[in-house]
């Protein structure tokens, strides 16, 4: 009779264990143009001979990237906040990381959680400048004279996507988005992406472009299921607009720039000239 109890009483706290566990399930999905992308126009690097040298084949810019299917790349999928006001979830423990290597950013698209460590990488021998032109967040602009392994700069605290620069090789641009809790992703070079462990419930998912604009998708998590694979599809002639950062960045340039810019980017380069032609 007390070993059955026993087995009860411990068949009941396994069950009310179970009954308070979080499930949580992950959601995945693409991101894709309905229709051809819009042609990709090489960068003009030969202005500067460093940059240059590195590349013998031309290096396309990348607002809109997409392969041979349509698949779209650099596409930010996260869950919007506004809707889901107590979601919480961890910091991711390891640091952000952008790179300047070949005279280009890497990643083009950086998604990150307010709060975590954010690096600043420089592969190339030479000068680069990495200059944020963020709102909300503490804005950096720093020179990287030469080979760095990371950086650490003030870390973004809030969500805001910003535009990355360098104020040395005009054609050199990146973003960078960050939330406030740690369900995002982004699209990589054939359009997948997939958010973690996401916890039961009903949300809305954001897919943020930075030429083709947001769009908004729901999606519902139950017993920690994967949910079903959302597609997110948008019109190529979107690409053809202005970017979706453009009013930022314009109420970030002028004199706040010339106040921020170090005495070393001050003067036009010949790349910028050539950039502006």
């Amino acid at each position: 009779m007390r070993v059955r109890t026993w087995v009860l009483a411990a068949a009941t706290v396994v069950a009310l264990g179970v009954s308070s566990l979080t499930f949580a399930g992950d959601v995945s999905g693409t991101a894709k143009l309905d229709g051809a992308a819009p042609e990709a126009k090489p960068i003009d690097m030969s202005g500067v001979e460093q940059c240059n040298a590195l590349h013998p084949d031309p290096v396309m810019e990348e607002s809109v990237v997409a392969n041979d299917k349509s698949m779209l790349a650099n596409v930010v999928v996260a869950v919007k906040k506004e809707d889901s006001p107590d979601l919480t979830g961890e910091q991711p423990k390891e640091a952000a990381m952008i790179d300047q290597e070949g005279c280009m950013y890497k990643p083009h698209v950086l998604a990150m959680m307010g709060g975590q460590d954010l690096l600043i990488k420089n592969s190339d021998n030479f000068l680069h400048n990495i200059h944020s032109l963020s709102e909300k967040n503490p804005a950096f602009n720093i020179p990287q004279p030469n080979k760095n392994d990371g950086q650490k700069v003030d870390a973004p605290k809030v969500p805001e996507y910003f535009h990355v620069k360098c104020d040395v090789h005009p054609w050199m641009s990146c973003y960078i988005a960050v939330f406030d809790h740690p369900f995002f992703g982004v699209s990589d070079k054939d359009g997948k992406w997939t958010i973690k462990n996401l916890p039961d419930g009903d949300y809305t998912l954001v897919a943020w472009q930075e030429k083709l604009g947001t769009q908004e998708k729901k999606v519902t998590i139950k017993d920690g299921k994967p949910a079903e694979a959302i597609e997110f599809t948008f019109k190529p002639e979107g690409a053809m607009g202005p970017n979706v950062q453009d009013v930022i960045l314009a109420s970030s340039s002028g004199d706040k720039d010339k106040e921020s810019c170090p005495a070393c980017c001050a003067a036009p380069s010949k790349a910028a000239a050539i950039a502006g032609k």
